[in-house]
């Protein structure tokens, strides 16, 4: 099926669950892990027959107040716009006794005085919930998202029968559409890198990501590039202009390209969020169209513990993809890992090799 059709038939069958959940796309994290938390919960749905509706006013990705998923791309489902969503529709947290443990081993009593006021805006998000829609919702703190690596999905409506990256794959076909502004942008931007034969694609990270795990050195991507003979160009997402000029100098056979700028010295996400109405908006135009660009890769280098790689893997996978810190046939298992064992893993993977 191509996408129209997926999501003709999602919004019939979506449309026809009568249980409802808002879920809030955009409150604090890099892009694609609120992309992947997005598509996790619509399959949570799919499953448990509730209708999915989105709200992302705010977004920390978006530009404008009322745009949000919006910004860049086309509406899949119902979006409600209520602003009471924005301060009360939150996460859930993280258990009284994994809170009470980070307390005693950091010795910070405020996490409780967190907990304890999430709590009371989870209370003010079901009163401003009933009060608004007459009825009990779910919000986005009621579902809980874990998979099973031998659970096996089966949706038939939608041609879903198999295993995780299976029924994500379908449900990325669906969601990535890019808006007409977006689209046009992103085709300028990906004209401009002139890559019309084979190519070769990888992130290379810098920034705020060395918070959550050590970076990989540009020198081990450059050794699995040399590996494989349609080497001859590669296209580097990179968040630091530097980390390019290191990949050049490593390897100057091989022709580079990218749409970081010189100006680009590691993405923080904090900052970004920040950032006025047109940087902003520039900023997630290069940024897609990169992501474009690398799906379009005949092979793709990327980490498992980075938002964007984790993505392309798993659309990817198996043949266009390569996962450099872990091996390619457990891949699959470890996608469905939180952040903390897939960066341990990697850790473990890399060490062994050297």
């Amino acid at each position: 099926m191509d996408a129209n059709e997926i999501l003709k038939r999602y919004r019939l069958l979506n449309e026809s669950f009568k249980k409802v959940l808002i879920y809030r796309c955009g409150i604090d994290t890099g892009f694609f892990t609120e992309y992947t938390r997005m598509i996790d919960a619509m399959l949570y749905c799919l499953e448990h027959k509730i209708q999915f509706r989105l709200y992302s006013d705010f977004a920390n990705f978006g530009y404008s107040r009322k745009g949000g998923w919006t910004d860049y791309f086309l509406p899949f489902c119902q979006e409600v716009h209520e602003t009471f969503h924005r301060k009360y529709n939150i996460y859930r947290l993280p258990s009284w006794k994994t809170i009470l443990s980070e307390m005693v081993k950091d010795k910070n009593v405020g996490l409780l005085a967190w907990k304890l006021k999430s709590y009371v805006k989870y209370l003010m998000g079901d009163v401003c919930a009933l009060w608004m829609y007459k009825c009990r919702v779910l919000l986005t703190r009621n579902i809980r998202l874990c998979h099973n690596p031998g659970h096996k999905y089966s949706i038939p409506e939608l041609g879903i029968n198999g295993d995780y990256l299976q029924a994500f794959k379908i449900l990325y076909k669906m969601t990535w559409r890019l808006n007409d502004e977006a689209k046009d942008k992103c085709a300028a931007l990906c004209a401009d890198m002139a890559l019309y034969g084979e190519y070769i694609g990888c992130q290379v990270r810098g920034g705020d990501k060395v918070t959550e795990t050590s970076l990989i050195s540009p020198n081990l991507y450059v050794d699995a590039i040399r590996k494989h003979e349609k080497a001859k160009d590669v296209y580097v997402l990179t968040d630091d202009y530097r980390l390019f000029c290191r990949l050049q100098q490593a390897a100057p056979e091989i022709c580079w390209h990218t749409l970081c700028t010189p100006l680009e010295n590691g993405y923080v996400n904090s900052n970004f969020t920040q950032t006025r109405e047109e940087e902003k908006k520039n900023q997630m135009w290069r940024f897609l169209a990169s992501i474009e660009i690398l799906l379009r890769s005949s092979l793709f280098i990327g980490s498992i513990t980075t938002g964007p790689s984790l993505f392309l893997l798993k659309v990817l996978f198996p043949t266009n993809a390569f996962p450099i810190d872990c091996p390619l046939e457990n891949f699959r298992n470890i996608a469905l890992l939180h952040l903390k064992k897939r960066v341990k893993i990697s850790q473990t993977y890399l060490s062994s090799k050297n």
